[in-house]
C-alpha cells in the first residue's frame, strides 16, 4: 500500500471555506474541526490527506493561492507521512451513528439497533462530501426535518455522498434528481444509493451546476460554497417553482449575510437559518 501524506494547518474561520475550495481538487479528503481549548481556541484545524507524496512546490503555490484570497498570511505547515494504514477504513470506525431529527445515520461497521422511529442512513466515509457529521449537512438534515411545504420534485446540486437526496427519498418515497461536478461523487452517490435501497427513487448524473438540469423544482438542496451560491443565485431562483423552497448551506456564519443577500436581491424570501458551530444553512423560498 501507498504511503498516505497529510498536512494540517490553523486557521481563522473566514480562511476555512476558501482553502477547502483550493485543496478540494488535490486532496483525498479534507477534515475541519473547531478548537475549543488551549492557544488557538476559535481558530479552525484543518487537516488535509493526501494518496501518495504530493509535489511540494505544488502544496507551497497552493498554500501561497489560498493565503492571497483569504487575506491571510502562507500559514505554517508541514507536510508528513502517515502512518502504513489504511486511513479510510479508520475513519469508517471513528464514525460514530448519530441522531438528526428523525435521522438515524450510521455507518456500516455499526450492528446496533435501529431505532424503530428513525429513519435509517447508511453512510460510510469516503471520497465523496457528505456523512452527516459535518455542520452543513447536519444543518441541511434539520431544514429537511422541519419543512414547511411537502415537495414533489426535488434536486440536490452537488449532492455529494447523496446523503440529502436519499434523506428526501426515504422521507417522502418520491423521486429525486441529484447532480455533482465530481464524476466520483457520482459514482459515491449512487453505491450509497443502492446500499440504502433507493436506487430506483434517487437518480444522479454529472452537473456542473445546473447546467445539466432541464426543469423546475419544489425543493432544491445546494449545499457546496459561499462564492459558487452566490453566483448560482439566479440559476437557482429559475429552477425553483413558485411557492417552493431552496435549503443553503456550505458556507461560515460570517458569510451568511452575503449568502442571503445575493438570493434575497433577487426577489427569494428569507425562511429560517441554522447556526452550528460556526457554519450556517438558510432556507430561502420563491413567491413569484
Amino acid at each position: 500500500m501507498a504511503l498516505n501524506y497529510d498536512l494540517k494547518i490553523i486557521l481563522p474561520a473566514s480562511a476555512v471555506s476558501v482553502f477547502e475550495d483550493v485543496f478540494s481538487e488535490v486532496a483525498g479528503a479534507i477534515l475541519t474541526v473547531l478548537l475549543e481549548t488551549g492557544p488557538d481556541k476559535g481558530r479552525w484545524e484543518m487537516q488535509m490527506i493526501f494518496e501518495g507524496q504530493p509535489a511540494a512546490d505544488m502544496i507551497k503555490i497552493l498554500m501561497q493561492k489560498a493565503a492571497q484570497l483569504a487575506h491571510i498570511p502562507v500559514p505554517d505547515y508541514m507536510l508528513q507521512a502517515m502512518p502504513d494504514k489504511n486511513w479510510l477504513q479508520e475513519s469508517y470506525q471513528s464514525f460514530q451513528p448519530m441522531t438528526i431529527g428523525r435521522y438515524f445515520i450510521y455507518g456500516s461497521h455499526i450492528h446496533d439497533k435501529i431505532p424503530a422511529d428513525k429513519i435509517p442512513l447508511r453512510i460510510d466515509a469516503a471520497t465523496a462530501f457528505g456523512t452527516g457529521e459535518h455542520q452543513t449537512t447536519h444543518g441541511c438534515l434539520l431544514a429537511l426535518n422541519e419543512l414547511d411545504i411537502k415537495p414533489a420534485c426535488v434536486l440536490d446540486v452537488g449532492c455529494g455522498s447523496g446523503i440529502l437526496a436519499m434523506a428526501y427519498a426515504k422521507t417522502f418515497r418520491r423521486p429525486v434528481d441529484a447532480v455533482d461536478i465530481d464524476e466520483e461523487s457520482v459514482r459515491v452517490a449512487l453505491c450509497n444509493a443502492r446500499d440504502n435501497g433507493v436506487e430506483n427513487l434517487v437518480h444522479v448524473w454529472r452537473s456542473d451546476g445546473y447546467q445539466e438540469v432541464s426543469k423546475q423544482y419544489d425543493l432544491i438542496f445546494c449545499n457546496i460554497l459561499a462564492r459558487p451560491l452566490m453566483n448560482m443565485a439566479s440559476d437557482l431562483k429559475a429552477h425553483l417553482t413558485v411557492g417552493g423552497e431552496a435549503i443553503l448551506s456550505g458556507f461560515l456564519v460570517r458569510q451568511e449575510r452575503w449568502v442571503l443577500k445575493a438570493h434575497t436581491d433577487i426577489g427569494l424570501r428569507f425562511v429560517r437559518r441554522y447556526r452550528i458551530r460556526g457554519w450556517s444553512t438558510l432556507v430561502v423560498a420563491r413567491e413569484s
